[in-house]
């Protein structure tokens, strides 16, 4: 780590103009959350792997800024090279810049690796003190890490209709309409997930995530995918000129944006015209046959979502070309169709056979191996003691065996995200990422939460339980039950049209208040179809930016609150939702009333809860959920698994 950091103020002091101080951001050129080995530049300059953070280095200092979610992980990780810096407690990096940083500093980011809003933000803040941001021409890291992974060469995946439920023309339809209504000529699109919905395509460039690195630009008459033309196989290629996509190689986004920006960008003479697509402009107004007639009105400017397009490309556009707003993609891919929404519903169901089948498992394990309880069961283990050294269970084997189960389901593809398999004060980590040498051993006098999910071609899955084998206190149980309380309020409220994500966030942690407790994350975010775990733009969340974005019918949305208590443990309870119709009996102001419906297959742990705080309608849902859930994945289970589900989910008396 020292030498890394002594290799970059070198290149920092030789660089022209030198610099003072170096970023180094987590996302890749695409301002993704999770990145491919190859982009986890922060990662390997301040050895700090949680998903979200940002690195600053000048030349005697070495700073990282994360949010709650890692405070204890970036504390744990760090050398003493490093300094943490809590978001939302310590200064923020722009401020700590401008009055740590001399005047007149320059600060170099490479521009591919941040976002235009970001950058803006920053530039804006160094003013003040005539600092300088410096986009370097270069990646800096990438000059001093030997041995970095290679880019990589996975194939482009087609995604079929039966699970995309909309075609390519579609959805190229309704985009161009969108750039018409906003005298747009065109849209650079570079989140990963944008383009992988926009074209129904996937890949496996990034783990837990199945998009393919590649940009899109789309004209009023031309489609581009900017991707390594290696990952595409005959087939690929084909599927693209069907579609009336122009392929061009990964790196020519940075050329072509410079076309587009003087209104130069055509299909190259060298690219033969897809089949059934007609290039030629016709006069006219309006829509018709998917082609845009553009003779009465200008459309000049260039759709860009600065929230989530690099810098670099901006800095390639005219300014005052250019239209800022938020990429129309975003919601569309968030209001899923019907085939998405039956695939999920799908998918939730085979993934929460999964969750009960290594529930059902794991109690057996600690009962066997660690005289345990069980999960049923109130009482202190018998005995810590091993039977056999090599049936000893850890936070890795244990979620491996989870893993086991998801990929014996039909439409398995991996992972959603690294699980989140944690005992006792490990749990705490809110974002714990367990590691084969290190992790701890199962204990079956601890709590033990268990955040995970999945990909299936036809959806993606993300689920919290936390359990205890032994006898948990009466503390834990209150802490459970708030939490439970919580996440039974958000999903089950109702609320008119028009309400956001900022507004219901409350409802999940004021039973917490009520103790003088409560948790440093959001409460929910979107979920992907067989893309993203973590997918926008709606979020339910005490941050301002829940508030841009109203929820709407046929969103996904989890219901997450928790409670950690540092050094000891952590509870969270996670399902997925899918916003509805309210059906209310009233509809008051005529705006119409929306609710949740829980898709999320799997029980809550009854010893966890003390019943005596809650209330009987909260007792009802709890009861009628656990009967949904019994008979939802009977058909999944074989008889011993059932019959532990009949007993995990037997009516809970008043």
């Amino acid at each position: 780590m020292a030498d890394t950091l002594a290799a970059l103020r070198s290149l920092m002091a030789s660089h022209s103009p030198p610099l003072n101080a170096l970023i180094v951001p987590s996302e890749d050129y695409h301002q993704s959350e999770y990145v491919s080995a190859r982009d986890k530049r922060r990662d390997f300059v301040s050895g700090f792997t949680g998903s979200a953070g940002i690195a600053l280095i000048s030349m005697n200092e070495a700073l990282l800024w994360t949010d709650g979610r890692y405070f204890l992980q970036a504390a744990q990780q760090l050398s003493e090279q490093w300094t943490l810096m809590r978001m939302g407690e310590d200064p923020a990096l722009d401020i700590w810049m401008e009055d740590n940083l001399p005047k007149d500093a320059a600060i170099g980011v490479d521009p591919w690796c941040i976002s235009v809003d970001t950058a803006k933000k920053w530039e804006r803040a160094f003013a003040k003190k005539q600092q300088k941001l410096v986009p370097t021409a270069r990646n800096l890291v990438d000059e001093v890490w030997k041995n970095q992974p290679p880019a990589e060469t996975n194939p482009l995946i087609m995604h079929p209709l039966e699970f995309a439920g909309r075609s390519v023309a579609d959805k190229l339809k309704d985009l161009r309409a969108k750039l018409v209504q906003e005298k747009a000529r065109a849209m650079i699109i570079t989140a990963l997930d944008e383009v992988a919905w926009l074209y129904n395509v996937r890949g496996t460039d990034v783990s837990y995530s199945p998009v393919v690195h590649a940009f899109a630009i789309v004209t009023l008459n031309s489609a581009f995918l900017y991707v390594d033309k290696r990952k595409l196989s005959s087939e690929a290629n084909s599927y693209m000129k069907e579609n009336g996509i122009f392929v061009r190689e990964y790196g020519d986004v940075s050329s072509d944006t410079v076309l587009l920006a003087s209104d130069q960008l055509t299909p190259s003479s060298a690219d033969k015209t897809p089949a059934g697509l007609n290039t030629e402009i016709k006069c006219g107004k309006g829509i018709g046959n998917g082609e845009i007639q553009t003779a009465e009105f200008v459309n000049d400017l260039i759709w860009v979502d600065t929230g989530a397009c690099c810098f670099a490309l901006y800095l390639k556009l005219n300014a005052d070309k250019v239209l800022v707003k938020q990429s129309p993609l975003a919601l569309a891919k968030a209001l899923k169709n019907p085939v998405e929404m039956k695939g999920l519903k799908n998918a939730h169901i085979r993934d929460g056979a999964a969750v009960v089948q290594y529930l059902a498992w794991l109690d057996r394990q600690m009962q066997e191996i660690y005289g345990a309880a069980g999960y049923f069961a109130e009482a202190e283990s018998m005995s810590k003691n091993k039977l056999q050294d090599l049936k000893r269970l850890t936070e890795v084997s244990a979620s491996d065996k989870l893993e086991e189960f998801r990929a014996s389901k039909e439409h398995f593809r991996g992972l959603s995200f690294p699980t989140i398999s944690s005992v006792g004060s490990n749990g705490a980590i809110i974002h714990y990422s367990p590691e084969a040498e290190t992790c701890a051993e199962l204990d079956p006098d601890q709590m033990y939460l268990c955040d995970s999910g999945a990909q299936y071609l036809d959806g993606t899955t993300d689920i919290t339980r936390t359990v205890h084998f032994g006898k948990p206190t009466p503390h834990e149980k209150t802490c459970y039950t708030a939490v439970l309380k919580g996440h039974i309020s958000l999903g089950n409220a109702r609320f008119p049209n028009g309400t956001n994500g900022y507004a219901l966030d409350v409802l999940a942690r004021t039973p917490l208040w009520k103790y003088g407790l409560d948790y440093r994350h959001g409460t929910g975010h979107g979920i992907g179809s067989y893309l993203n775990v973590h997918e926008g733009p709606h979020q339910i969340s005490f941050r301002p930016s829940a508030q841009n974005v109203p929820l709407q019918v046929s969103m996904t949305v989890t219901d997450e609150p928790g409670y950690y208590e540092d050094g000891k443990f952590g509870i969270r309870l996670e399902n997925v939702l899918i916003v509805k119709e309210g059906n209310t009996k009233f509809n008051f102001g005529d705006k119409g009333y929306l609710t949740f419906e829980h898709i999320t297959w799997a029980p809550y742990q009854r010893k966890l809860i003390d019943v005596s705080l809650l209330v009987p309608e909260e007792i009802q849902w709890l009861n009628d959920y656990h009967s949904k859930c019994s008979e939802i994945l009977a058909p999944y289970l074989n008889q011993s698994e059932m019959e532990w589900l009949k007993n995990a989910t037997a009516p809970i008396a008043a």
